[in-house]
């Protein structure tokens, strides 16, 4: 019994040391269901990313995961079931105090699904692959030794639909070759990244080209490495033009 008490007096202590009395802490969630922009439900482990900005509406989560206009804070794998279940995260009170001074909070779902062959083929299995975003609740304010839910957030459905910004350095793709086989046009592309999607646009004359719906495909590691674009041909020819999907 006395060794018992002893752990039971170690385990309070470490825990008083674990959250400072004057940290911040934030508690987030979702009713859902969070959907992405197609429609379908958030798949199970999609990431919630916790954000901060002075001005959200300069605010921009990028396609590699990076962030401009603010920070990302927070990334974690967190879909369950289609929703975010209720996350309580701890800031550092020296952090509120000065790299989080003066700004507001956020919550963002993210989308980093990848594509093989037209279709979605599961979740990257990183924030550093983002294609598009959508906030959960309304921004809060965080003061030093605060516990802040973010208002209506438990009721909020939320829909990543805001298409990730691109970073400076993204490459343009480039079509390497177009060759008919069985009855589809096959279209080689190189200067691609794996953190982008790509699809393709056809037309009858290079001024009239619409977005080839089924078609899209994950980038490739390497810059020079070429990923193939798909889409059943049609008669008489067409016109084409690789783009982000």
């Amino acid at each position: 019994m006395k060794k018992l008490s002893i752990s039971m007096i170690a385990v309070a202590m470490s825990l008083a040391a674990f959250a400072a009395a004057n940290d911040a802490l934030i508690k987030f969630s979702s009713k859902g269901p969070d959907r992405y922009a197609d429609g379908t439900t958030v798949l199970d482990g999609e990431y919630y990313a916790l954000c901060w900005s002075k001005d959200f509406s300069q605010f921009a989560i990028n396609a590699d995961g990076t962030a401009s206009g603010g920070a990302i804070v927070l990334k974690a794998s967190l879909a369950k079931s289609g929703r975010c279940p209720t996350v309580m995260f701890e800031v550092n009170a020296d952090d509120i105090a000065t790299k989080y001074a003066g700004g507001t909070f956020a919550v963002y779902m993210l989308d980093t699904r990848k594509y093989s062959k037209g279709a979605v083929a599961g979740l990257a299995g990183s924030a550093s692959v983002v294609n598009a975003s959508g906030s959960v609740g309304s921004t809060i304010k965080v003061g030093a030794a605060s516990l802040a839910t973010f208002p209506g957030s438990g009721d909020v459905k939320a829909v990543a639909a805001t298409a990730s910004a691109l970073p400076a350095d993204v490459p343009q793709p480039q079509i390497t070759g177009i060759k008919v086989a069985d009855g589809y046009v096959q279209v080689t592309v190189k200067g691609t990244v794996p953190f982008l999607a790509y699809g393709l646009s056809q037309g009858d004359t290079p001024g009239s080209l619409d977005a080839v719906e089924g078609v899209a495909e994950s980038g490739a590691t390497g810059v020079d490495d070429e990923i193939t674009l798909m889409t059943p041909a049609k008669e008489g020819g067409a016109f084409f033009k690789v783009g982000r999907k």
